[in-house]
């Protein structure tokens, strides 16, 4: 339906066309001033000029017109074509960007978790939710100080004889370790075997026991983070594929439609030639016709002559 309608279209078109230029070439050579003793060769030669010259004045007026007409048109899609594609490309771009980051900051956040660093780690991979949403309640703002206050929680009748703000130092640097790494080291465990029998008065037997709790605690947090980091790296690898698919797929349409719109183009521009030829010779026919009636003082009523009156 819609290429029969564009076919009556540009029928209707070249039929007007066609029509106008021989109305315009029929009006030239019938208004225009004989000259005394000319042959008929010689008028009929000046009023097809006549013709010709209407039908060049009107192409070079409709090909300005038009020029400026669709060079409007084509800038104005142009930049909105534009405006599209770059507004795609910043979306996808800043998709990418965001899955990047929340991979980076993931990783980024675990190789940083010394000194309650978790909590930065959970913001890195994204802002609202990270790794302190995997953690149980009393240990979401702070693992590292919450794990240390079970390493040095005391019996409840031990004694306190001294202040265990180093002590706490040290461990938290021991069980960040850990949680960076994954193992404890067998200096690092003799020491906190030492300091949390000589803190809490447990046997060694004891202290060996609450640190093998805390430190499967600080390993199942690595593996929490290990999880979410690798849930991360999966949704990013997805959203750069899924984009990349939407990228390959525009470039894609817009090729075809690229090469759609020139072909048009060209059987355009064809037959818009062809037509302007046409029109061409039909305004010098015309023309020759307007002096023939100028030369026997006739008017051309549609396809009927008459004595002028």
């Amino acid at each position: 339906m819609g290429m029969f309608a564009g076919m009556l279209v540009a029928i209707f078109a070249f039929l007007t066309m066609i029509a106008a230029y021989a109305l315009g070439g029929y009006v030239a050579g019938r208004m225009r001033t004989p000259v005394a003793g000319a042959g008929a060769d010689e008028v009929a030669a000046r009023d097809g000029v006549h013709g010709l010259t209407v039908w060049a004045l009107s192409t070079i007026i409709g090909a300005v017109l038009a020029f400026g007409a669709v060079s409007g048109a084509v800038k104005t899609a142009a930049d909105a074509a534009g405006a599209t594609v770059q507004a795609g490309g910043q979306v996808v771009g800043g998709a990418l960007q965001g899955a990047g980051q929340l991979a980076g900051g993931v990783v980024s956040g675990v190789g940083q978790m010394a000194g309650g660093a978790v909590q930065g780690a959970g913001e890195a991979a994204g802002g609202g939710g990270g790794l302190s949403d995997m953690l149980p309640p009393e240990a979401r703002e702070n693992p590292l100080d919450y794990i240390t206050d079970r390493l040095l929680r005391p019996q409840e009748s031990a004694p306190q004889p001294y202040s265990d703000a180093d002590l706490r130092q040290q461990i938290a640097g021991i069980v960040g370790s850990v949680l960076r790494n994954g193992e404890l080291s067998d200096d690092d465990r003799a020491y906190l075997a030492r300091a949390v029998a000589a803190r809490t008065n447990l046997s060694e037997a004891e202290a060996n026991a609450r640190i093998d709790d805390a430190v499967g605690e600080v390993t199942a947090l690595r593996d929490a983070a290990q999880q979410r980091l690798d849930e991360a790296k999966a949704a990013a690898t997805q959203a750069r594929d899924e984009a990349q698919q939407r990228i390959d797929q525009a470039k894609q349409e817009a090729i075809a439609a690229a090469e759609k719109a020139r072909r048009a183009a060209v059987w355009g521009a064809c037959l818009l030639a062809v037509s302007s030829l046409i029109a061409g010779a039909a305004a010098f026919a015309a023309a020759i016709r307007g002096g023939r009636d100028r030369d026997a003082g006739t008017v051309w009523s549609g396809l009927l002559h008459g004595p002028r009156g």
